[in-house]
């Protein structure tokens, strides 16, 4: 992709590319507004869960609601977890392993709802690393 390697629009539109630069730190906010447990993967990486608590507004009256948690002090690190009914999880991880990496649930009927996020993990760093064939 030479000098547009870091520009999403290269990768087209079906890829939903999020492009991540070199070991920038991630956050995310995980939401399951259902009442089913949803287990969830990250390839190529281990994140760390930094709070989990109740989707408000979207607990229903008759839920358990569960206090908001923050584990600031030394989360531990992880590539899967189960994000419960009515929850969210806020993880964090650094992207430091340049590739191509799939977060997603870990149910097939997952990806027909669209269920899958693709990171592009520093792909400026990754071209620079790739050996030509006229090398070998």
């Amino acid at each position: 992709m030479g000098d547009k390697a870091m520009d999403k629009r290269v990768y087209g539109p079906q890829a939903h590319a999020i492009i991540l630069k070199n070991n920038e730190v991630i956050k995310l906010v995980i939401r399951n507004p259902e009442d089913a447990l949803h287990p969830l993967y990250l390839h190529g990486h281990a994140f760390q869960i930094t709070e989990y608590g109740p989707t408000k507004p979207f607990v229903p009256n008759n839920a358990t609601a569960f206090p908001v948690v923050k584990n600031s002090d030394l989360p531990a690190e992880r590539d899967t977890v189960v994000v419960p009914f009515y929850q969210y999880i806020k993880v964090r991880f650094r992207a430091d392993n340049p590739g191509v990496w799939m977060l997603h649930y870990h149910m097939d009927i997952h990806f027909a709802m669209g269920l899958a996020l693709t990171f592009i993990e520093a792909p400026d760093v990754l071209q620079n690393s790739q050996v030509s064939s006229e090398m070998l």
